[in-house]
């Protein structure tokens, strides 16, 4: 199979840097898949990347038709609407990757449109998004892994038609040998490193200049990896911090307070407490920033004014 049909549901900052990657590939048919007012705006207005406007192929499900890969970057509560977005973009040999954070986009795409569809994925970029434009340095973007949870041979055509399309793209890639392993290390990664700077309102520089900042980033990522290893799943002990763009980065949940916007906070620390109670694991931690970050989305909707 030779993957020349794509299409893009979620135009962010992942969005973005996508769109970016596969820009020069002359052959290809790349679409963004969008509806109602996004999807006007998007055909009306393109997207702005590193100060280059992008002119976009903007269609609704129905009128972009069967797809051989279709990309899911959405926000994650904007993941059942994009899952919505799916059945007429499928065809038999459609594949599916979820670039969400968390730890179970995959499952609940498999759900909708069959497991068979879908290929595991995890990406790591820090971007900075500012209006309608995304800002990211390419030479420091980690990329996308990929793989299959299951070593299968007769699903290894699935890999093969994914690494000949992203060699020829400027998409930084690898192909992972624990794919979920990597996921989970993305989520745990998330959760320490985007929650406390998000709370207490300032840069990455928290990680480096603050021992009480690290030592908040060391409490989240040991509730997560205790909530791994429940489910089989082994984290390092020490918590990984982003190396980021610089000090001055600010992760995505501190940026979408700082917007006004909601965040992914139920995605991160609202699922994690599910897992706990599942796992009967006390996790204060996650406990506690869950609450804080949804009272501050409280504060941005004007409850206290």
């Amino acid at each position: 199979m030779k993957i020349r049909r794509i299409a893009l549901i979620g135009a962010g900052a992942v969005g973005a840097y996508l769109i970016w990657s596969f820009e020069r590939i002359a052959d290809i048919t790349f679409t963004v898949v969008a509806e109602g007012a996004r999807a006007e705006r998007l055909k009306r207005d393109g997207i702005i990347i590193n100060g280059t406007h992008y002119p976009l192929c903007v269609q609704e499900p129905s009128q972009a038709g069967p797809q051989d890969l279709v990309f899911i970057s959405t926000k994650y509560s904007a993941l059942d609407e994009a899952l919505a977005m799916l059945p007429p973009l499928m065809g038999p040999n459609t594949l599916v990757l979820s670039l969400l954070n968390g730890v179970d986009s995959e499952d609940r795409v498999a759900r909708a449109v069959g497991p068979e569809h879908v290929v595991h994925s995890v990406i790591r970029i820090a971007s900075q998004r500012t209006g309608a434009e995304v800002r990211f340095d390419p030479d420091r973007v980690i990329g996308l892994s990929f793989g299959l949870p299951d070593a299968r041979t007769e699903e290894q055509w699935k890999l093969e038609a994914l690494s000949a399309l992203f060699a020829e793209s400027r998409l930084r890639w690898q192909l992972s040998d624990n794919i979920v392993t990597d996921i989970w290390l993305k989520y745990a990664s998330n959760i320490a490193n985007n929650l406390p700077q998000a709370v207490i309102g300032v840069p990455a520089g928290l990680y480096l200049k603050s021992e009480h900042g690290l030592f908040l980033a060391q409490k989240l990522w040991s509730e997560v990896a205790a909530v791994a290893a429940a489910k089989g799943i082994h984290l390092t002990e020490d918590v990984l911090i982003f190396p980021g763009q610089s000090t001055s980065a600010r992760y995505s949940t501190l940026q979408d307070l700082e917007a006004g916007r909601h965040t992914e906070i139920d995605m991160f620390a609202g699922h994690m407490l599910r897992m706990a109670e599942e796992a009967g694991i006390s996790v204060p931690y996650c406990e506690y920033t869950f609450h804080v970050i949804k009272a501050m989305e409280e504060k941005n909707d004007g409850l206290f004014d």
